[in-house]
């Protein structure tokens, strides 16, 4: 099984600003709903609350909270830890990581592959992504764009 973090950061780190996208790359949109497409999505609270269209179309959506009411949600599963998220998605064979930072920082121990949009100036952020360590992370595949880059890591 794979597990697949998802995100787009600029280049200082910088992944959203009053729980929002402080940016918007058409590509980057269609990037993500191309890879993550039929395929388990596990995410925090906010960055649910963040999602334009809840739940995702064709995925399993899997919200990690102690908050939510998961009776509140009828076509998504809310779990209380990212442990219990990943192994309610056992037997599929990808999984995708989608936010927020405090989720990232936990799935690094997880993740089996790292799919990010860098863009390649700085935006102001309240929210960051973890360091990825080059000691644990090779860039498999990287295609560069007019403004940002879309790169591959693979655990080393």
């Amino acid at each position: 099984m794979e597990i697949i973090i998802i995100a787009a950061m600029a280049a200082n780190g910088a992944i959203g600003k009053d729980n929002a996208l402080p940016w918007s790359i058409k590509e980057d949109m269609a990037r993500f709903r191309t890879l993550t497409g039929c395929w388990p999505c596990i995410m925090g609270r906010k960055t649910w609350e963040s999602l334009p269209q809840r739940p995702l179309p064709n995925r399993l959506n899997v919200v990690i909270s102690r908050t939510l009411d998961p009776k509140s949600l009828p076509d998504v599963m809310v779990l209380p830890s990212l442990r219990k998220a990943i192994h309610f998605c056992l037997g599929h064979k990808r999984i995708f990581i989608c936010g927020g930072a405090a989720i990232y920082k936990e799935a690094m121990a997880y993740a089996t592959k790292i799919e990010l949009t860098l863009i390649h100036e700085p935006f102001e952020g309240d929210v960051f992504f973890p360091e990825i360590d080059p000691a644990q992370w090779i860039i498999s595949k990287r295609t560069d764009f007019d403004g940002f880059s879309f790169i591959s890591y693979n655990k080393a």
